[in-house]
């Protein structure tokens, strides 16, 4: 069945949402970088990393547990019993991080650390709420509530920094009642409430979404020591304004969001869908949605490249102009990072979560090697540089073990074009002026225009259609 239309219109969907979202927190960081020092700002996200790893590691993914055996069900009321048994697990993960928590107050003199607890609280039930209502089709009020949130979060911050001099506490706080406010609206449509009773409990469906989730807590601990042991290792040997200013390039670097995640929310949902198909058909699908998600994020990181130059002396204040050198590397190591997740997707649409883990593990094992080494070498470029390196291992192994169960070809002068387009993104960023990237740009989207007019117009008449009929 071509479920293009709704992968189509479910993609524009998020990307509305997200991009507003995002957009919203760009355009913070003018008040972010003027407002707060570099070593503020450097302990937030040291601390944000921390919690990250502690939140994902305790929690085991639960939610991608509930939404993919959700996708199972076929009748409406069946899929309580996949949520509810997911849902003991999610208590008992609470259960750990509270105590986690008080262990961590009683050893440790952490900062913030009431604030720190509430906001990953906040973080963990606005997951639930948000896979849960993507599982129900509630898509819609789930890209609404994503913007609503980001703007409750941006008034409150702008509130308690420029007019009430908070500092980094602030950041904690108003993220807090963002995801809160995200949560109430969730729960106005799934009702989560409703759906938990002691009828739905299933030992066998229990056991069967602890196996599949176990892999992705250690899974998370892997990928925290590939992504946040960078942030962790420039604290230590560069100091926290050095992490200041590596936080300002990941801002960037994350702006590839705006292409990726879209399409990633869409892409989940429909390969989560078609996880039990024949295999051949799998193979088809798999090969041509990634060759069309490099081309994607090719045009993507192309164009971010050179905007990152012309946006950057008027969103940036002084204190952090270093940040500039490594945005490029940066964008490069995230785009790397959205590859390497969307593969993640598919092994686990075939609920085969454990090659997740692995190629993640190895991975972490080449970065834990050679942050501390590169970063001695070359400070935060050797940081970013190694990030590249591993992520680059992520990818290649997920590519190579995924052919004993789906054969998937990539299309080489897509790969070809992505080295040459990041070649000369590097040479107009590092070596010419505002005009020069302008340009670019342009003849950027000039290409990916020509490029894609094929896929634009059937995106156009997907969202004019319904069930395939003209309004």
């Amino acid at each position: 069945m071509n479920r293009f239309p709704d992968f189509a219109k479910s993609s524009v969907l998020y990307f509305l949402g997200n991009i507003l979202s995002k957009l919203i927190t760009f355009f913070l960081l003018p008040i972010y970088t003027s407002y707060i020092s570099p070593e503020d700002l450097g302990y937030y996200d040291v601390s944000t990393t921390y919690l990250n790893l502690i939140v994902t590691f305790l929690f085991i993914d639960i939610y991608v547990a509930i939404m993919r055996f959700v996708f199972d069900e076929k009748h409406g009321s069946e899929s309580n019993k996949p949520i509810f048994n997911g849902i003991i697990i999610f208590l008992c993960s609470l259960f750990l991080y509270t105590i986690v928590s008080a262990l961590v107050a009683i050893f440790f003199d952490v900062q913030f650390l009431g604030y720190i607890y509430v906001y990953g609280i906040s973080v963990v039930f606005s997951n639930l709420l948000g896979y849960l209502a993507r599982a129900l089709n509630f898509n819609r009020l789930y890209a609404f509530s994503g913007v609503v949130s980001t703007l409750v979060s941006s008034v409150i911050n702008i509130l308690l920094i420029v007019y009430l001099n908070w500092n980094v506490e602030s950041l904690f706080f108003a993220l807090t009642i963002g995801l809160l406010v995200q949560t109430l609206m969730l729960e106005s449509k799934v009702k989560l409430v409703k759906r938990v009773s002691l009828n739905y409990y299933d030992k066998v469906l229990l056991h069967k979404m602890f196996v599949y989730s176990y892999p992705l807590s250690l899974n998370s601990l892997a990928y925290w020591l590939l992504t946040g042991y960078a942030n962790v290792m420039i604290a230590r040997y560069l100091g926290l304004e050095a992490n200041g200013i590596y936080m300002i390039a990941m801002k960037f670097g994350l702006m590839i969001n705006m292409v990726s995640t879209c399409f990633s929310m869409a892409w989940q949902e429909l390969i989560f869908r078609k996880g039990n198909e024949d295999k051949k058909e799998l193979s088809i699908f798999y090969s041509n949605a990634m060759n069309m998600l490099i081309l994607f994020l090719t045009i993507g990181l192309l164009i971010l490249i050179p905007m990152s130059s012309i946006l950057f002396p008027y969103v940036i204040a002084e204190a952090y102009k270093a940040s500039y050198e490594i945005i490029p590397l940066y964008i490069v190591a995230a785009t790397i990072s959205v590859v390497s997740s969307f593969w993640g997707q598919i092994y686990a649409a075939l609920k085969a979560t454990h090659i997740i883990m692995y190629s993640t593990i190895i991975a972490c094992i080449v970065n834990v090697l050679l942050v501390p080494f590169f970063i001695h070498m070359w400070g935060l470029i050797g940081a970013i540089i190694a990030v590249i390196i591993s992520y680059l291992v992520n990818v290649v192994m997920r590519i190579c073990l995924i052919r004993n169960m789906v054969k998937i070809s990539l299309n080489c002068r897509y790969l070809l074009l992505l080295l040459c387009g990041l070649v000369f993104s590097f040479y107009v960023y590092y070596q010419r002026g505002f005009l020069y990237n302008i340009f670019f740009i342009l003849f950027v989207v000039l290409g990916a225009s020509y490029l894609f007019r094929t896929k634009i117009n059937e995106m156009l008449f997907s969202i004019y259609t319904k069930n395939g009929t003209k309004l």
